[in-house]
């Protein structure tokens, strides 16, 4: 009996941790006109709620997991570069050194090769994981949409 309360407390635990809300925020432009068979910078937006930080793209320690953003190339468009920001060295009580993290709102400039003229939507995620001075939450995937019109 006491092992089925251990499992079920277990259960509940991680489906309240799965469930919170995700405290970065994401946003790409609705709509961006290219040229066609050119290169575009679309400025995707990263808002941090305050009290969190996220995890640098490049993370100074093996077994943190760095904050990516990924879109599926489509009709001829794909990404090029994505460009992060300087990361924040910042020290908190959990750990001896300072880490690399992003906080508060940045803009992530990313770079994207176009096809032929026409209407292209790109989908893909943005992953992160976000911290406060005490605790970790568990990584999380944002669907991203961004609707390009190649002229």
């Amino acid at each position: 009996l006491w092992a089925w309360g251990v499992a079920l407390g277990t259960l509940v635990a991680l489906t309240a941790a799965a469930q919170l809300p995700g405290v970065a925020h994401i946003q790409a432009p609705a709509r961006v006109e290219a040229k066609a068979h050119a290169m575009v910078v679309v400025n995707v937006e990263v808002s941090v709620e305050p009290g969190f930080h996220i995890q640098s793209n490049q993370p100074k320690l093996d077994y943190i997991i760095p904050s990516t953003l990924t879109l599926t190339p489509a009709q001829g468009v794909a990404v090029a570069k994505v460009s992060w920001p300087a990361a924040k060295d910042k020290k908190f009580s959990f750990s001896p050194d300072p880490l690399a993290v992003f906080e508060g709102n940045f803009a992530l400039p990313v770079t994207l090769k176009t096809g032929a003229a026409g209407t292209v939507t790109l989908h893909g995620v943005f992953r992160y994981q976000a911290c406060n001075d005490q605790l970790c939450r568990p990584p999380v995937k944002q669907p991203v949409t961004l609707t390009l019109q190649v002229k």
